[in-house]
Parts: C-alpha cells; sequence; structure tokens
C-alpha cells in the first residue's frame, strides 16, 4: 500500500464499475477500499483493492451503518468517499453533513442527489431548461391505459438499491393492463417509448465550471429489448447533446461526475433525455482506456491540483462486458423458446446491428495483471442463471401442493 497518499473509499459494488475506478486510482498511488451495501453483493477481488467491508444495511439499520462507516473512516484516514450505484448514493445522501465531515464526499448535498434519484424531479427540471423529455405518466394517477401511444416504458419513480426492476417494456395495452392488474408496476412511471440509440454524454463538474467530457454510444444492450450497455463504443461529443448535457446539469446545480442519458436517433438528430446517473457509469472503463481518466480528474480536483486533461481521445474504440453479454445471450434463448413472444420483445435493432467501429476494443473488466475481477464475476453471472434456470425447471416439474382437506368433526 502507498502510505504517501490516504485512501479512498468506493461506496457500492457493481465491479465493472467499481474496478475501474479504483484501478484509475491505484495507478496514482492511491490506496482504495470498498464497502458494500448489501449482503447479496459479491466479494470483489482485485490488486488495486486493500479491504473490502460490508456495511449493516442502511434502509433497515441507519445508525449502525453510519456509525460503521464512520469508524473505518477514522481507524484508514480515508479522506474522499465515492459512490459508484444509486444505493450508494441514495445512503450517503441519508448522512452527508456527518460524513462531509469526516471525509471529502465525491457527489452533492442531499437536496440535488434527490433531483437525480427522482426521475420525476429531474424530467421536470430538463423541461424547464428546454430539453426534450418523453411525455410522461404515473401509474397511480392513469385512469385510462387507452391514452397512451404504444409501446411505452415503465420506470421506477425512484432510484435506489430497492428497485424490483429497472426498465420494463410493453407493446399493447393488454400487456400493460396485466402488469397493472399484479401490482408489480406500482409507484412507477410510464414514458413514451422514443426511437433510436442509447448515448451517454459524460461530464465531470467542479465548482460550477465544465472540467473534463465523453460520449459513447450503446451498441447492444442488455436485456437486449433496453437496459444496460453490454457492447458500446466512444465517438466525438456531439456539440448539442454537450449543450443540453451542461445547460442540465447546470439547472441541477451538480457537482462531480455524472452520465446523462439521451436516446438519439442518428437519421433525423432528434434526441430525448431518458436520466441522468449522478455517479459513475456503467461503461467507464471505456472513457479511461479512451483517454478520459474522469477517476483522476476527480481526485486531483479534490486534492487542490489541476488536472491535464487531453483535447481529444480514441473514438472508435469499442467496449464490451462479457457477463452482460451472457446474460443478454441467455435471455435471448430463453425468448426464443417461448411459446408465445414476450410482451416486452422490442427489438433494439439499431442498437444491436450498428457495428460501426475501428476495430480496437476494450474490456469492462479484463486485465491481464489484475484477472480475478472478471473471472469471477463471468463465473458468478453463469451460476446465478443457472440457479434461477434450475429453479424455473423445478417449479414447472413438481406438481402444485393441492389444498389441504378439512375434516369435519361431528
Amino acid at each position: 500500500m502507498d502510505t504517501q497518499k490516504q485512501p479512498a473509499l468506493i461506496i457500492g459494488v457493481e465491479p465493472r464499475i467499481t474496478v475501474p475506478v479504483a484501478r484509475s486510482l491505484r495507478r496514482i498511488g492511491v490506496p482504495v477500499a470498498v464497502a458494500s451495501l448489501s449482503a447479496h453483493d459479491p466479494t470483489l477481488h482485485s490488486r488495486a483493492i486493500f479491504r473490502f467491508l460490508r456495511l449493516p444495511d442502511y434502509e433497515d439499520s441507519p445508525s449502525d451503518f453510519v456509525n460503521a462507516l464512520s469508524a473505518f473512516i477514522r481507524e484508514q484516514g480515508v479522506d474522499m468517499l465515492i459512490p459508484t450505484t444509486d444505493g450508494a448514493l441514495s445512503a450517503i445522501s441519508r448522512h452527508y453533513d456527518s460524513l462531509a465531515a469526516l471525509s471529502h464526499v465525491a457527489c452533492p448535498p442531499a437536496r440535488i442527489i434527490d433531483r437525480v434519484l427522482n426521475k420525476e424531479s429531474t424530467l421536470a427540471i430538463a423541461a424547464k431548461c428546454g430539453i426534450p423529455v418523453p411525455r410522461e405518466f404515473t401509474v397511480d394517477a392513469l385512469t385510462n391505459v387507452a391514452e397512451l401511444t404504444f409501446p411505452v416504458v415503465a420506470k421506477p419513480r425512484k432510484k435506489s438499491s430497492a428497485e424490483t426492476f429497472k426498465v420494463r417494456y410493453f407493446q399493447s395495452e393488454r400487456g400493460l393492463g396485466d402488469a397493472l392488474s399484479s401490482g408489480v408496476l406500482d409507484g412507477a412511471i410510464l414514458q413514451e417509448y422514443c426511437h433510436g440509440q442509447g448515448v451517454g454524454v459524460e461530464v465531470l463538474f467542479h465548482q460550477g465550471e465544465f472540467i473534463a467530457s465523453f460520449q459513447h454510444r450503446r451498441l447492444k444492450e442488455v436485456p437486449r429489448d433496453g437496459g444496460a450497455a453490454a457492447v458500446a463504443v466512444a465517438e466525438p461529443v456531439d456539440p448539442e447533446l454537450k449543450n443540453m448535457a451542461l445547460k442540465l446539469l447546470r439547472g441541477l446545480e451538480w457537482e462531480g461526475v455524472a452520465m446523462v442519458e439521451f436516446r438519439h436517433d442518428p437519421r433525423t438528430g432528434a434526441a430525448t433525455l431518458m436520466e441522468v446517473n449522478g455517479r459513475y457509469w456503467g461503461t467507464v472503463a471505456l472513457a479511461i482506456q479512451a483517454g478520459i481518466d474522469f477517476p483522476v480528474y476527480e481526485w486531483q480536483l479534490a486534492h487542490g491540483e489541476t488536472p491535464t486533461v487531453p483535447s481529444g481521445y480514441a473514438p472508435g474504440l469499442r467496449w464490451h462486458w462479457n457477463a452482460g453479454l451472457l446474460k443478454r445471450w441467455h435471455g435471448v434463448v430463453k425468448s426464443s423458446r417461448s411459446p408465445v413472444p414476450s410482451e416486452n420483445s422490442l427489438s433494439n435493432r439499431a442498437a444491436s446491428s450498428d457495428e460501426s467501429g475501428s476495430g480496437s476494443a476494450c474490456d469492462a473488466l479484463w486485465s491481464i495483471r489484475d484477472p480475478l475481477p472478471a473471472i469471477l464475476e463471468l463465473l458468478n453471472t453463469g451460476r446465478n442463471l443457472a440457479v434461477m434456470d434450475g429453479k424455473a425447471v423445478l417449479k414447472k416439474l413438481l406438481p402444485r401442493r393441492a389444498p389441504k382437506s378439512v375434516t369435519r368433526t361431528p
């Protein structure tokens, strides 16, 4: 461990995000620890991480959570907290003042964090800034499904670690009606479906000033009808998208890193805001390997240093996430075996078929010097999919339990 720099603590476990951020900081001699917010998170093993700890649940035991986190900060001399998941942002926002008194927190105060975690607030501020947003309905206020134009997209109202789903697509009134009746969409929002490809504009702000930007386009997503990037490509920053992203982040009063996601139609140039991730994003390794090292710049700014940001980077660099591709393949196989097409079988053909790129590629996690994170994530993903399939098979094979008969005594 480098004893000349104080440790940084990454809060939240998402291997394809957490590990690249840790590696960047370790390259400049910053010791990195990682804190998990869930008992279900995998333990991270990486040469870039000197300590892994599990914190008490911040929702069930808030006092235990902040006490354990504060104790670790003091014991290890942690001078920077870096959230890498929405759950981490939510946890930090609840104890922002006490944590900010102990260490530099790499995100803005709670009132601003909430503007990003609450999708309705984000879209409302975007609309005030003149940024195109999708038409939106809240499930609670929806009185007539017929007033919607299909397909529609369902999303949780607020981002958190407790989300039951990230996004669902519906092509018909019947499918949406069934989901509404089941209660799985309670508290969700419904949006019109916007055609095009997912494009992320990543930005670093410091004291209201723009420091660095990057742009990627999703080529394949998991699940295939829309979700996280499984394959993406770096591309030059579109000036119009960048202007919209900067305008929105200033409207949100954001500080630190953020990814502004648009649905962009390359044929017409039309772009619609999807959401804002107020922390490091899934394809952060692509930006780092293309030449824009956001974690290093953010650390330097937090320590009074002036980062040297290159004037350009390597557009055309392809990024792929092997565990995501395995999940995507698994979903494709399952849907192809289904006798009835899935309701959310919207094909993201543009994203799936676009094979543009320079031919050079990078991996979300793989490193010859630090191979364990990629190997373990792929093994864990395969195991989880196998367990899920096994449970589904058993459910079909085992006979349903007959209701118990009631014997009446005379």
